[in-house]
Formats: structure tokens, C-alpha cells, sequence
């Protein structure tokens, strides 16, 4: 079963997340909020109230999820997972509006070094512009960070997936075949059953491997989102700074004031930047070392098979002793017509 733990942590997390009020990409969860079905405003509602009353998802809304129906904890699940994805194509669109921005940003500088006479003032804009190229060159490291950590985790999802099909399928299918041929189809639907349970259960054991890791890259995306906010704004206000002191009588003074103030709101960006691609490179190492965690449900899903295979012997045993019971029955009243003529 998938961790309800790790998909209330992801509703928490985009309960934060609706609260940035910034672009880019404002409201980006706006989507998913909207295609919500009822359980899904459910949750959404039992969180805000929960949070409101301090049990937060340690207290009773977390133990309501543990209790409640298989589907409504299905549907937490998924719900969970469109968060995390929502939260992915937030950082990484908003890393590359951050990008368009700081180029056209680079561009406006270069222009106004070009036009701009004075010494001083052109000392100025050759700061803005040392700034914003340190920062761009973080941006497009922080990228790689983020992208590679994504399409690392769904490279194990789709290792799991075809471990499910290739492996654990053709055994079911050869398992049901021979429930089929042993029992003229009587025993399907119960093998049916048994074998969709066992596949179930070892899916979500293989899910949970990475689920983890799922919760810390959408929190670690979620960090990289507000970081490009805070610092696409900072770009956009040192860029209306510049503009500014081109388009008007602004004297020396003030807009070297104006410009300066506007690169300290962007001092911080490269460590900044920096320290978010090294924390995806982390990520990523964990997630390299999720294969402990499916090498050791592989095990067990083997250890299980021949559980499993017993119970479809049982079937297939009850069938043919049923079969056995009606021949002799059979028998029994041919006998007794028999002797009767």
C-alpha cells in the first residue's frame, strides 16, 4: 500500500504552495484544485480544518485518512501525485521565464553600458551586469539539477512498471492459465482474485520504494519555485530601475542609488541558486540507492509465489474432487438403474 503519511505531506505541501503570490507562474496549482472531485475537496477541506485546529497531519485528519475506505485513500494517493507533478511544472517553467528574463535583462544592460557616457554610471551597470550573468549561469545549473533528478525518478517508475509487466505478469498469466486448463474455467475468477491482490499489493510496495524521494523532490521543487520568484522579481525590479533612469531626468545620484539597491535584492541569488542544485544533486544520489529497496520487494514477492501458487493448487484440488464426487455420483445411479431392471 502507498504511504498515506507521504501523500498527506504532498497536500500539505500544496496548501504552502497556493499561497505564493508571485510570478511566475502564479496559481500554478489552480488546475488541480479545479478538476477536484468531492473527495478530493474532502481532503483538502479536512487538512485546512485540521491544520486550523492544531492537529496538523499528525493528529486526527491523518488518522481519518489511515481509517478510511481503500478508494478515498486511492484517490489521496493520486491526488497526491497531480500535487507533486503541478509542483514540478511550476519549477521548471518558472526556471525558464527566470532565464528569458535574465537575458532580456542582459541585453537592456548592454545597450545602456553602450549608451551611457558618464564613468561612474557605467561602473554601475557593469556591476548590474556582472550580477545577472553570475546569475544566469546558476539558472541554467540549477536546470540540469532539476531536470535530472525528475527524469531520474521516472526512469524507476517506468523500471517498476515493466518489472510488473514483464516479470510479475507472465507469471501471473501462466499461474492463471493453468487454474483455467486444470478446472474448465471454474476457478478464474477466485484465481482472479488472489493474483490481482498479490500484483497490487507489491506495486504499491515498489511505488513506496520511491515515494519518499517523491515527497522530497516536490518539497526540494517546491524551495526551487519560491527561490526563482523572490529572484524573477528582483531581475524584473533592477530592470525597471533601469528603465527608469534611461526614460527620465533622474539626475547621476539617484539612479546609481536606485540600481545598486536593486542588485543587493539580487546579492544573494548565485549561493542561493548554488545551494539548491547541489541539495538536487543529493536527490538524486538517493534516489540512485532506491534499488536496495526493489531488490529487497523482488525478494519477497518471490518468497510469496509459491504461497500463492499453493492456493491456486487448492482451486484446483476443490475442482476436481468436486468433479470426482459428481462421477461417482454418476456412476452410483447408473448402478442403481441397473439392478432395478
Amino acid at each position: 500500500m502507498h504511504s498515506t503519511k507521504s501523500a498527506v505531506f504532498l497536500l500539505a505541501l500544496a496548501i504552502s504552495a497556493s499561497c505564493v503570490v508571485a510570478t511566475p507562474n502564479l496559481g500554478f496549482l489552480d488546475d488541480v484544485f479545479e478538476t477536484l472531485n468531492r473527495t478530493g475537496q474532502e481532503i483538502i477541506s479536512g487538512f485546512v480544518d485540521a491544520t486550523k485546529n492544531g492537529t496538523a497531519i499528525a493528529g486526527e485528519f491523518l488518522d481519518s485518512i489511515r481509517n478510511s475506505s481503500i478508494q478515498y485513500t486511492h484517490e489521496t494517493v493520486e491526488f497526491a501525485h497531480k500535487i507533486a507533478n503541478a509542483v514540478h511544472i511550476a519549477a521548471t517553467e518558472g526556471i525558464i521565464d527566470f532565464s528569458e528574463a535574465l537575458r532580456a535583462a542582459i541585453d537592456r544592460v548592454h545597450q545602456e553600458i553602450d549608451r551611457v557616457r558618464n564613468i561612474l554610471q557605467r561602473k554601475t551597470l557593469k556591476d548590474a551586469l556582472a550580477t545577472l550573468q553570475t546569475i544566469n549561469a546558476s539558472v541554467a545549473d540549477l536546470e540540469i539539477a532539476v531536470n535530472n533528478l525528475n527524469d531520474r525518478i521516472e526512469e524507476k517508475k517506468e523500471q517498476y512498471s515493466l518489472i510488473i509487466q514483464e516479470q510479475w505478469s507472465q507469471w501471473g498469466d501462466a499461474q492463471l492459465k493453468r487454474v483455467d486448463e486444470q478446472t474448465n474455467g471454474v476457478g478464474n475468477e477466485e484465481a482472479e482474485e488472489i493474483l490481482d491482490e498479490l500484483v497490487s499489493r507489491y506495486s504499491g510496495y515498489l511505488h513506496s520504494c520511491i515515494e519518499e524521494l517523491q515527497v522530497q523532490q516536490a518539497t526540494y521543487e517546491q524551495n526551487v519555485h519560491e527561490a526563482v520568484v523572490k529572484y524573477y522579481n528582483a531581475t524584473n525590479n533592477l530592470t525597471a530601475q533601469i528603465e527608469l533612469c534611461a526614460q527620465s531626468n533622474l539626475n547621476f545620484l539617484s539612479c546609481r542609488r536606485g540600481i545598486e539597491k536593486a542588485i543587493r535584492g539580487l546579492a544573494s541569488a548565485p549561493a542561493d541558486l548554488i545551494t539548491l542544485k547541489l541539495q538536487g544533486i543529493r536527490l538524486l544520489a538517493i534516489g540512485l540507492n532506491a534499488s536496495g529497496c526493489v531488490g529487497q520487494t523482488l525478494a519477497q514477492h518471490e518468497l510469496e509465489k509459491p504461497n500463492v501458487e499453493r492456493e491456486l493448487d487448492e482451486i484446483i484440488k476443490r475442482y476436481q474432487e468436486q468433479q470426482d464426487s459428481t462421477e461417482d455420483d454418476s456412476s452410483s445411479d447408473d448402478e442403481t438403474t441397473t439392478v432395478s431392471e
